[in-house]
């Protein structure tokens, strides 16, 4: 009897619970919404239809119905039995959870530093690549862009530089590590998410250390109607400013004044009425107006059984420069499909065409801005006759070409053919725990060809035209297998761990041919077998290397209020010997939120979320220069034998056995905070990241010969900071809106080198072969590194008595309207060892604003962009007020010292070069701070009942700016200022990180205004 009324008591405690869950803007049903009672283990999801059925537990109280994309939402069951709501779309849209490796996660449960960046914050913007629609928009995230010509992709630096070597972050495009973002259409991104911190990263191991960025693209849903958009955009572009320059009658007024100073007679050139007629501007002539146009379709839908997406789109902007352009076409399809219940496959595939074409804007002897700036303003771009203008007619006007000329006659462009896809399965072996294989595939084939013309009436001339063909061949092969199992336990115990294997190929190949002598040079006959000398024929295989990987990760979180996350990954290495091959990167991370506790909730009503979370870990990188353990042999080396000439082979590189990983160790802590209902929410993150076993070049003592020296594990490198980010959103049905600002505080430092007295230096820059930048122990990455000045000398008195120089043996050559050098060693002699760290191209903050309001169909969204404490070395400007040169000046030249008391910034004009007034100093040395509306758009959402038209849901039509307007002191064209040079030197020189913020007149930020539509089907 007691078992009898045991079992009827509680059958009658069970209750079920049904109902359909719809979208509130359609009334649709929703597929796949989760329905559980909090704080048990009690769930389900609705079926393609929105339908679902829930066995209650015993005492439940409420149920929550939570969707990716939508407002969660609580109600109280009472007596209910069937309950039917209606979900909101939510302004956080994927916020709810976040994409981690191999896996997603909610975000309450998220212990590590995480950023998320959603597809519909950076859709329709006038860039080629996301990298360049972030900016400002996370925390601990800086932008890098060394220059802005169409399809230049701008570097990544989370938490700072972390090497000296590639600190670019890992790319991850739907679990393919991908290399970069370019090929990307920011209209395709469902989300990005930003790991940060070791904990986060720690799943990637040996390419971690500089950060990962995880992309999300947009897929379909199961039971989903087919949906269709259109998104089309147009827009022009213009330079956002203009350096002051000599007009032609002050040029020759200066020109003249350097030979009066020197006593010297005035070449009859300058003397010439011709030279002393303004007739052009250079800059103006050169910059015009770019175009840019972005159409893209995206379709998606979904049955019982599967679900697709399928996009494609086509890019195209033109640069403010002639002949400088980006294409892009590209089409990706996304798939899932179920096979029986609990397998199922799919597919990521994406497809693009690129081809673009920049100048070189970073040689300071062809450079085409500075040619433009240097040029002679007397020059017209074409002479009367027909003809193109040209410096010829004297040495005095430089030894540089006509730079409309060589904008409008070189023909140079790179095609890229890639194809990115993965291949995956899932099976559920049992409830919670799943097994899912990846197959990732990236290839690329890449065409380039630059085209030089017979060069007859300019300075720089070339008897004969030439053309240089090169191409490459690229594939990555992916292969993963991984277990996750997850699963809550007695309604308090929350589990998930993951755990597999990886690994990773890389192959490649490469060829080019340059021939010389073209009898015709029209387009349609630019191939190589019509030059008719061969220059140059080479090609070999690209250095294969591959990359083996087992890695783990466990979750546990207690009542959803204890969290802790333990990863471990080992890495293998075929760039690195044998013995040193392998990598173990460990990693934990642990959370409180405080804000659960009954203690809390009692007494602090104001505070809706408060969570504190902190970790530790270590990361590497092997993006160094790979098999610097062997020995490289060369052929085709020289060698005399008496009077004999024989070719052999050398030594061209010695070998390091010993190299291994470089290792970035971090410790973060963090605080998250929430008010009002967690309308107004704030983060504030600390962290630590030791950068060790730094590879740096590291010569032998007692070392002849001209074999290259391997790097050594011998450099530390440390960043610290802080994190800010505040946020609000607010408003009603009608009214919404959002603001937010976020702010990051790094400071860089090198802790560890040879020797505290030893350094890295840059390549030398400019005509006068400056060195500008170093890195010492102590100071942080590339710091600018030079001269001191305190003024010009006015009088011979005060050159005289300057204790300066009071030992000096050049003192004799000093005049009146020199530079006066300071000497910091205090041997009163100015020379190489008084230089020293005279800025820093590193920001000490970097921050953005975000700002957005709907009203009635009207939307208005605003990003704004800044970097403060950075300073700038204007290296083209040290190059533009030299006198010495035979070249245009920059207009603070007329500033110059011209008599007692007339200047004490500009030194005088002369033709020679006795104090080096124009030498590597602080007076080339600008703050770099700049405050931007990076981007801004107002739109309006046309209703299908307005429109009347079937099958249209709605249009959303908007305009939009980029760079609307930047508040900066910096003299220069823009205070964006990157790298002098890729990595692998293909524009600028090869330093990497050892030189930055040096302005080399490299291709200038645009101000660019659209126009757009979006239709939804």
């Amino acid at each position: 009897m007691v078992f009898l009324c045991a079992a009827t008591s509680a059958a009658f405690a069970q209750k079920t619970l049904t109902g359909k869950v719809t979208g509130a803007a359609d009334g649709a049903g929703l597929p796949g919404v989760n329905v559980t009672v909090p704080g048990t283990a009690s769930g389900a999801s609705t079926d393609t239809k929105g339908n679902y059925t829930l066995s209650l537990p015993p005492g439940a109280k409420s149920v929550l119905f939570s969707f990716i994309g939508y407002e969660p939402q609580t109600v109280t069951i009472g007596d209910k039995t069937v309950i039917n709501v209606s979900l909101s779309a939510t302004t956080k849209g994927l916020g709810e959870v976040v994409v981690v490796g191999y896996g997603v996660q909610s975000r309450r449960d998220v212990t590590g530093t995480i950023a998320s960046v959603k597809g519909s914050d950076i859709k329709n913007l006038p860039v080629s690549d996301a990298a360049q629609a972030i900016q400002g928009r996370v925390t601990g995230v800086d932008i890098v862009r060394s220059d802005a010509s169409p399809g230049s992709t701008p570097s990544i630096r989370i938490r700072g530089t972390g090497t000296i070597n590639n600190s670019d972050p890992l790319i991850i495009i739907d679990g393919v590590p991908a290399g970069g973002l370019a090929d990307v259409s920011p209209n395709d991104i469902a989300s990005m998410e930003i790991l940060k911190d070791a904990s986060s990263s720690a799943i990637y191991g040996t390419r971690a250390a500089n950060g990962v960025v995880i992309i999300t693209t947009k897929k379909g849903n199961y039971g989903e109607k087919l949906k269709a958009s259109v998104n089309l955009y147009r827009g022009v572009s213009n330079a956002m400013r203009y350096i002051p320059l000599l007009t032609a009658p002050d040029l020759v007024k200066l020109k003249q004044e350097r030979y009066t100073n020197d006593g010297v007679p005035v070449e009859p050139i300058w003397q010439d009425p011709y030279y002393a007629t303004q007739r052009t501007d250079w800059q103006r002539a050169l910059f015009g107006t770019g175009h840019v146009t972005n159409a893209d379709v995206n379709l998606r839908g979904g049955n019982n059984t599967s679900n697709y997406m399928l996009s494609a789109g086509y890019y195209n902007e033109t640069g403010i420069i002639t002949n400088s352009y980006f294409k892009r076409y590209s089409v990706r399809i996304n798939s899932e499909h179920k096979l029986g219940k609990r397998f199922k496959v799919g597919e990521n595939m994406q497809l693009t065409y690129k081809q673009n074409s920049g100048p070189d804007t970073y040689s300071s002897q062809t450079g085409l801005i500075f040619s433009a700036l240097r040029f002679n303003p007397a020059i017209p771009v074409h002479n009367p006759d027909g003809s193109w203008g040209s410096s010829k007619a004297s040495n005095e006007l430089g030894d540089i070409n006509n730079p409309v000329y060589t904008a409008e006659t070189t023909d140079s462009w790179t095609k890229n053919y890639r194809m990115l896809a993965s291949v995956y399965g899932e099976l559920e072996i049992m409830d919670g725990l799943t097994l899912r294989a990846n197959y990732g595939f990236d290839g690329s084939l890449v065409n380039q060809s630059n085209f030089n013309p017979k060069v007859l009436d300019q300075t720089r001339a070339r008897d004969h035209a030439e053309l240089f063909n090169r191409n490459e061949t690229y594939n990555s092969q992916l292969s993963e297998i991984f277990l996750t199992y997850n699963k809550v336990l007695a309604n308090v115990h929350h589990i998930t761990v993951t755990g597999g294997y990886s690994q990773q190929t890389y192959n490649g190949s490469w060829n080019q041919a340059e021939r010389w002598g073209f009898n015709d040079e029209s387009k349609d006959q630019l191939v190589l077998s019509n030059g008719n000398d061969i220059h140059d024929a080479k090609g070999n295989y690209f250095n294969a290397n591959a990359i083996a990987s087992g890695f783990i990760r466990g979750f546990y979180g207690y009542k959803d209020k204890y969290l802790l996350t333990v990863t471990f990954r080992a890495d293998g290495s075929s760039r690195f010997a044998p013995d040193q091959r392998w990598g173990y990167f460990p990693a934990f991370s642990a959370g409180w939120r405080i804000s659960d506790e009954t203690f809390f909730k009692e007494n602090v009503k104001a505070v809706s979320n408060l969570k504190i979370t902190g970790g530790w870990g270590q990361l590497g990188n092997q993006n160094v220069t790979e098999f610097q353990y062997l020995a490289q042999i060369d052929k085709d080396r020289r060698y005399n034998f008496g009077e004999t000439a024989t070719t052999g082979v050398w030594n061209s590189r010695l070998a390091n056995p010993d190299i291994t990983w470089e290792k970035a160790e971090m410790t973060n802590i963090s605080l998250e905070a929430g008010f009002l209902q967690d309308k107004l929410n704030a983060t504030i993150t600390w962290f630590n990241k030791n950068t060790k076993d730094m590879l740096v070049p590291a010569p032998e003592m007692d070392l002849h010969g001209t074999s290259a020296i391997p790097d050594r594990n011998l450099g530390q490198l440390n960043n610290k900071g802080w994190e800010i980010e505040v946020g609000y959103q607010g408003g009603n049905d009608k009214f919404r809106y959002n603001v937010s600002a976020n702010a990051s505080f790094i400071k860089n430092e090198v802790t560890k080198l040879y020797d505290p007295s030893s350094y890295i230096g840059s390549t030398a820059y400019g005509r006068q072969g400056q060195e500008i930048s170093r890195t010492y122990v102590g100071q942080p990455l590339a710091s600018f590194y030079g001269w001191k000045t305190n003024g010009i000398y006015q009088t011979a008195d005060e050159i005289n008595n300057d204790p300066n120089i009071s030992k000096d043996p050049n003192k004799d050559n000093i005049k009146p309207g020199d530079v006066r050098f300071l000497d910091t060693n205090g041997d009163n002699i100015v020379d190489d060892k008084d230089r020293v760290n005279i800025g820093s191209p590193n920001p000490k903050m970097v921050y953005g604003i975000q700002a957005g309001a709907s009203y009635k169909g009207f939307d208005l969204s605003l990003s704004f962009a800044g970097v403060s404490g950075v300073k700038l070395y204007n290296a083209d400007k040290m190059q533009g007020m030299d006198a010495n040169y035979p070249y245009n000046l920059y207009a603070d030249a007329l500033n110059r010292w011209h008599g007692a008391g007339t200047s004490n910034t500009v030194p005088r004009m002369t033709l020679g070069n006795a104090n080096k007034n124009n030498r590597t100093s602080d007076r080339f040395v600008e703050s770099g701070d700049y405050f931007s509306l990076r981007n801004a758009s107002l739109g309006y959402t046309i209703p299908s009942k307005i429109w009347g038209r079937s099958g249209i849901s709605d249009i959303h039509v908007y305009v939009a700016a980029q760079n609307l307007f930047m508040l900066t002191n910096y003299s220069g064209l823009t205070p964006q200022l990157g790298y002098t040079g890729s990595s692998d030197g293909s524009k600028g020189t090869s330093d990497g990180n050892r030189q930055r913020g040096v302005d080399v007149a490299a291709y200038p930020q645009a101000r660019t205004f659209t126009f757009g539509a979006t239709l939804n089907f």
